[in-house]
């Protein structure tokens, strides 16, 4: 995952998770927050604690996580170890705990949203150059409708085989853990905060993908807004939700694209017809765990919101959807974060 001038621009503008109010200008008594900023996994990365323990040292060591995580399942670094698995030529290759974990939450996410979540896509994410949009040097263009179908025929879950710690890529297919491992990453960074002190309070924000640390001032919520997805003003949200744990997460077509003919092609892959996702523009998933949040909000996009806001709360999230002629779409537990308690 490279780092290019655009991911700069990251920095200045979170696009669309923004946290607000991340400190009030009076901070009370010891529970000052500290933050650093970083490019990490194709994005920006925030880390904002609150710790009577080095604040410093605990920020640092959960941007030393995201930086070994990245080098152990980037695609676009030639000796991680998910090129490694890609690279194995259909043969079975022996994982560690680690990435068994990763890889079967993500066939079981697959598997529970028929595909709509699919960590098989490689091959199409590579045939359209979603994965190197970042480059200083991308120029956007449609693959053919030949060399989609190729494409499309070598991918999907159902070509991935996990037998215990085995893993086989049949037919062809690339793994990109790129709709899940940011989520993965926050998890563990909240893990370690935690484990580092118990009573550190703060988040992680990892370009739109939030976890919660602990409670502002160990009581308070946090106020996440989400923004509205075709508004050039950062301060105006389609709604404000309230967090004391857990993750939020917005998937949306403004992320990663480039426009041709008047026609926005992004990074969201419909895994049945290989061409971006039509007429959904966002997708905001509140789940337990960042892990679930982030490939859930993909599952989310592909489905459209009228649909996901029906099966969303069986697999564990919540969320509000938007398509593309703005109508706005909520499971029916979602006005429980919106109201501050």
């Amino acid at each position: 995952m490279r780092l290019t001038r655009n991911s700069w621009i990251l920095i200045a503008s979170f696009a669309v998770l923004v946290i607000i109010l991340i400190t009030t200008a009076v901070l009370r008594d010891t529970e000052e927050y500290v933050s650093k900023v970083e490019i990490a996994l194709g994005t920006t990365v925030r880390v904002v604690i609150a710790s009577d323990k080095n604040p410093a040292l605990i920020i640092e060591s959960v941007l030393r996580e995201f930086r070994r995580i990245e080098e152990k399942f980037s695609v676009n670094l030639a000796d991680s170890e998910i090129s490694r698995i890609n690279g194995n030529n259909g043969q079975p290759y022996e994982m560690d705990e680690e990435m068994a974990f990763v890889i079967e939450r993500a066939l079981t996410i697959a598997k529970a949203t028929n595909g709509a979540f699919d960590p098989a896509l490689g091959n199409l994410i590579n045939l359209w150059g979603f994965d190197k949009i970042g480059d200083v040097d991308f120029k956007g263009r449609v693959p053919s409708d030949d060399a989609i179908l190729a494409a499309v025929a070598s991918s999907g879950y159902e070509n991935v085989e996990v037998n215990g710690v085995y893993i086989t890529l049949n037919n062809g297919v690339k793994l990109d853990l790129g709709g899940i491992v940011k989520g993965y990453a926050i998890d563990r960074g909240i893990a370690i905060a935690q484990e580092m002190d118990p009573k550190a309070t703060g988040y992680i924000d990892a370009g739109r993908d939030i976890g919660i640390i602990g409670p502002k001032f160990s009581s308070d919520s946090w106020s996440i807004g989400v923004q509205h997805p075709r508004s050039d003003n950062p301060g105006e949200y389609l709604d404000v939700v309230y967090l004391e744990k857990g993750s939020i997460v917005t998937s949306g077509d403004y992320e990663r694209f480039f426009i041709i003919d008047g026609v926005r092609y992004h990074h969201i892959i419909n895994p049945k017809t290989g061409y971006p996702v039509v007429k959904t523009v966002s997708a905001t998933v509140i789940s337990s765990t960042a892990m679930d949040a982030d490939a859930l909000s993909t599952a989310a996009f592909v489905l459209g919101g009228e649909f996901a806001s029906v099966i969303l709360p069986s697999l564990g999230g919540q969320g509000l959807f938007v398509n593309d002629e703005m109508e706005q779409f909520t499971t029916e537990g979602w006005s429980f974060f919106t109201e501050k308690r």
